[in-house]
């Protein structure tokens, strides 16, 4: 490290220290709030419940949302709309730390609102920040950094000490996001500099840990280690978990790059423990990928792997997870905007009717002075009242086309919501389903090439692997079908063909399945001559899905019982097993009239699905004028029925 590296450090842990010592008076006795909580009433109430939900949401964020709904429900009582607006970023910000970020922009949006309302700049500027950091969720970088400045701004004039500190940290933690590292350190800087007259402890740590980002990047890892190390003390003085498990496994990677390995694998193991405790998915996932490198660094490639796959599964839930997130706040942003452009249509709209009404005014007070008039002021009155009708005329030809462009353009969006939800079904699959399988090969590709991998290894991890291509095959397959059948112009092969021949040949495909978990086929009043009336391919597709369901939750040794009957016109085939089951609350969810993507469960020996089958089943069974039924219950196995209409020549005999 170079002179000038040296200077800089020292100057940062000047600053630490100094600004340590300043912050941790401000600190609040949450303690003495508490107990001045169940004596106060009103206004006096009001405050407090606002102020305990403000100094806990990092701490005790359960405590704090209740005290959050609390407050809202009072203000609301005492119509105060100030403390309402305080309720309402609270809410809002620990909606954020939980990941709902929809209703973090409808609260927040109702906050800033009632901050101007209420003239309350001051809590204005904190719902800025609220807000910019939802567009940091969406990526939108350099609106978050014109958000924060803007709440920076009005802090400064109201003498808001804790959230010019906050606006200074998130202005520094998105340039760092941009990689404009010089930015990102001015910034961090100026919060700690500003941290040293009052401000929080929580923000100064958040500060420490922007700098140690900005060392690591630049590869300055004695640096890092340090002001990480500075951090990391700081959250655990001030007990708070989650920036804890943040600043973990940033030490950990640290000390990798830096080659203190046993120094790494300590702080990542205690950052893994940490964050499973808490359920903080991300930084668990950081961990794990990091301890997968310490054991490749060490050649242990066994235990590599085990934690790269827990990296890999643990990643494409949260990559997924964060992009439904990041859509369904797109799609509430889109929603706000598309009322306030409506909101300004009809305040135009009435703009120009009040100027009509006004002009018509005007030519009524002409009228009945020109009634004085002579004869030929009369005629030109006359005249002049054709004219008006003209106008008038032309007036509600122009409302009727307004109202017809409305209407196509409202037609125009719900045909792209259609368009749009369609594609996100389809992303979802190939996003989630694909990724992890199609990574875990590359991964095993490439130590076989680099030679870090032994043919017995190998062996050892081909037959996992090829079920996790058959996952991929199966969900790809799926996928195809489905994708031709929501095409436009798609259209049905129904004809009449034998269910017995088609049941037989996918019973025969799952051999292989049935053997590896020494299931057993049974015929219970199966009839060999029930023909049906469908398509043959979409019918097929269901008849596997359901199999593959009934073989991957099925135990070992358990038996699955096939039944098909006629009922009426309509043929019903079942397919029933003894495995794990289902609740009702998983029924319903899978029989409801709308498409809804769940969460695959895994089989009994751990077989990964996608969440897809089932649906796809319901869907392609109505498409052929069928029905789909499922009987189940937890632990005692469960019975899935397709009801499809039999052949015409089956239905007369």
């Amino acid at each position: 490290m170079n002179s000038k590296s040296y200077s800089f450090l020292f100057f940062v842990l000047y600053f630490v220290a100094f600004a340590s010592t300043g912050t941790f008076a401000q600190i609040p006795n949450v303690d003495s709030l508490k107990n001045i909580l169940p004596d106060s009433n009103g206004e006096e109430r009001l405050s407090t419940l606002n102020e305990l939900s403000f100094y806990l949401r990092e701490i005790e964020q359960h405590a704090a949302f209740n005290y959050a709904l609390e407050a809202e429900k009072l203000a609301q009582k005492l119509e105060n709309k100030s403390e309402e607006a305080k309720a309402k970023e609270n809410l809002g910000w620990i909606y954020y730390r939980r990941g709902k970020w929809q209703k973090s922009f409808d609260y927040s949006k109702s906050a800033y609102v009632l901050s101007m309302e209420a003239n309350n700049l001051e809590q204005a500027a904190k719902v800025m920040n609220s807000m910019g950091a939802l567009y940091y969720e969406q990526q939108s970088y350099s609106q978050a950094i014109e958000q924060f400045k803007n709440a920076y701004a009005i802090s400064m004039k109201t003498g808001d000490l804790y959230t010019m500190i906050r606006s200074l940290n998130n202005v520094a933690f998105n340039f760092l996001a941009k990689n404009e590292l010089d930015s990102s350190k001015y910034y961090a800087l100026k919060a700690i500099e500003t941290n040293v007259n009052a401000g929080s402890p929580y923000l100064l740590s958040f500060s420490n840990r922007v700098l140690g980002d900005i060392f690591l990047q630049r590869n300055q890892l004695d640096s890092a280690e340090i002001i990480y190390l500075k951090a990391l003390e700081n959250g655990r003085i001030q007990n708070l978990t989650t920036f804890q498990a943040s600043v973990l496994h940033r030490l950990g990677k640290t000390y990798l790059l830096n080659g203190k390995l046993e120094n790494a694998k300590s702080i990542l193991l205690e950052g893994i423990e940490l964050s499973s405790n808490n359920n903080l998915l991300d930084e668990l996932a950081k961990s794990h990928k990091y301890l997968a490198d310490y054991y490749r660094i060490n050649g242990d490639y066994q235990k590599a792997f085990e934690e790269q796959s827990k990296f890999v599964v643990l990643n494409d839930s949260l990559v997924n997870q964060a992009s439904k997130d990041r859509l369904a706040l797109m799609q509430g942003m889109f929603q706000d905007d598309l009322d306030q452009s409506e909101l300004d249509l009809l305040v135009a709209q009435n703009e120009h009717q009040q100027t009509r009404l006004e002009m018509n005014r005007r030519v009524m007070v002409l009228i009945g002075v020109a009634s004085l008039l002579i004869l030929g002021l009369l005629i030109w009155l006359f005249l002049l009242n054709r004219n008006i009708k003209k106008y008038n005329r032309h007036l509600v030809s122009q409302k009727k086309q307004i109202f017809k462009q409305n209407e196509d353009l409202e037609a125009k969006s719900s045909q792209l919501q259609e368009i749009n939800q369609t594609k996100n079904k389809l992303f979802s699959i190939v996003g989630h389903d694909l990724r992890g399988p199609v990574g875990q090969v590359k991964s095993l590709v490439d130590l076989l090439i680099s030679g870090q991998l032994e043919k017995d290894e190998f062996e050892d991890l081909v037959q996992n692997l090829k079920k996790d291509v058959d996952s991929v095959y199966f969900t790809l397959n799926n996928t195809l079908k489905w994708s031709m059948a929501q095409m436009e112009g798609f259209k049905l092969n129904k004809v009449n063909f034998n269910l017995a021949d088609l049941v037989g040949a996918n019973v025969r495909l799952i051999k292989p399945k049935l053997k590896e978990k020494s299931l057993d086929i049974e015929y219970s009043s199966y009839y060999d001559d029930l023909d049906i009336f469908a398509d043959r391919d979409l019918i097929e597709v269901v008849i596997r899905n359901i199999l593959n369901n009934a073989v991957k939750f099925s135990k070992p040794g358990d038996v699955i019982m096939l039944s098909a009957d006629l009922e009426n016109d309509m043929v019903v085939f079942c397919i029933e097993d003894q495995g794990i089951g289902m609740s009702e609350i998983q029924i319903n969810e899978l029989l409801t009239e709308d498409y809804v993507i769940t969460n695959s469960k895994l089989g009994t020996n751990r077989e990964k699905g996608s969440g897809l089958g089932l649906q796809i089943c319901k869907e392609f069974t109505r498409m052929n004028g069928g029905e789909l039924l499922i009987r189940s219950e937890e632990g005692q196995g469960t019975k899935v029925c397709i009801k499809v209409p039999g052949s015409k020549v089956l239905v007369n005999n």
